[in-house]
């Protein structure tokens, strides 16, 4: 029977090789991540960004980075603005945001962290610093399905805006998703 299907049989092997190999490279990337991060600063935020991501855009304001080593469908925004607006809650700020992008979560698939969820963050206690939360799948502009997480933190000593997103289609925010998670969460504020 091998025989007689051996092309069959040789693209199906090529083929689990090539799977296994991705899934000891992406191992390895998950051991090595914390060892080779570079750091990052980013105004009055310290980041430790994945050495494999590479920084593509980047002005006063504004920080992007993709995954220059492969042809994932990823990318990761900082986004800084100067003005902070005191007349609408976190809340409020992000939900419009989120709108803007013309997103709609899966309600099932996501994850909704709200300022009180950050309290054991010094900066939070403090009151210098608002963060909320947003992650899972979602569909944008009626069509489009994708992966996204998203952080806004608003910073009370400065009037400053922080809006940090990881926008991918669904199956590549799982592998990106988790580094871009631990990048803001161990962020550093000063």
């Amino acid at each position: 029977m091998i025989t007689d299907h051996w092309l069959s049989w040789t693209i199906l092997f090529g083929f689990l090789a090539f799977l296994a190999y991705t899934l000891i490279v992406v191992k390895e990337e998950k051991a090595s991540f914390k060892e080779s991060a570079k750091e990052c600063s980013f105004h009055q935020f310290r980041f430790q960004v994945p050495s494999w991501w590479g920084l593509v855009e980047e002005s006063e304001n504004l920080l992007k980075w993709k995954r220059t080593d492969t042809r994932y469908d990823w990318e990761a925004t900082l986004k800084r603005e100067t003005t902070l607006n005191k007349d609408i809650s976190i809340e409020e700020d992000f939900k419009n945001r989120i709108e803007e992008l013309e997103l709609v979560f899966d309600l099932d698939s996501s994850d909704i962290l709200m300022p009180a969820d950050f309290k054991d963050r010094p900066e939070v206690r403090e009151g210098d610093l608002e963060i909320v939360r947003i992650e899972g799948t979602a569909t944008q502009q009626g069509t489009e399905r994708c992966y996204f997480d998203a952080f806004l933190f608003r910073d009370h000593k400065r009037g400053e805006v922080l809006f940090a997103s990881s926008h991918s289609s669904v199956l590549n925010g799982l592998v990106e998703g988790p580094y871009f998670e631990e990048m803001i969460l161990g962020a550093h504020f000063s």
